[in-house]
């Protein structure tokens, strides 16, 4: 039996950097919030099989709150991964690995809030598309 090697994309965590939170007013629950997700990517120069994707988010539902948070997710790749699988990964695959933690983050935080916001469950995110790249002095500091 033929076994082929797998390629590997590891997941090695999120850090959730940044939380501001404004409170106008009790949140009125037939109000629409409107969700902003920027998945953004950075390449380390010293570390060519790692990379980082950067969640820019933001919820804000106008004249009630306004949630803003920046995370990063950390992972790897295998040196023997092609261009275009690599792309798939970094693009699509890795933000999807990433979202559920910020998701959960964002519901457990906004949970704690009592009645300003109660719970708030963002609803699943696809991601397309190539995402920016950030440099160094780009990158969201805690």
């Amino acid at each position: 039996m033929n076994v082929e090697k797998q390629i590997k994309l590891s997941f090695h965590g999120v850090d959730i950097l940044n939380v501001q939170f404004i409170a106008e007013n009790i949140l009125d629950k037939n109000v629409n919030v409107d969700i902003i997700i920027k998945p953004k990517v950075f390449y380390p120069v010293n570390s060519p099989l790692e990379f980082k994707i950067i969640f820019d988010t933001q919820l804000k539902a106008n004249g009630f709150f306004e949630l803003k948070l920046n995370a990063i997710g950390h992972f790897s790749i295998s040196n023997d991964v092609d261009e275009e699988t690599q792309k798939k990964f970094i693009n699509t695959n890795a933000p999807a690995i990433m979202f559920p933690y910020v998701r959960s983050f964002i519901t457990t935080f906004t949970s704690n809030l009592g009645n300003v916001t109660g719970p708030l469950t963002i609803p699943p995110h696809f991601f397309s598309g190539q995402l920016e790249e950030l440099t160094e002095n780009s990158l969201p500091r805690p």
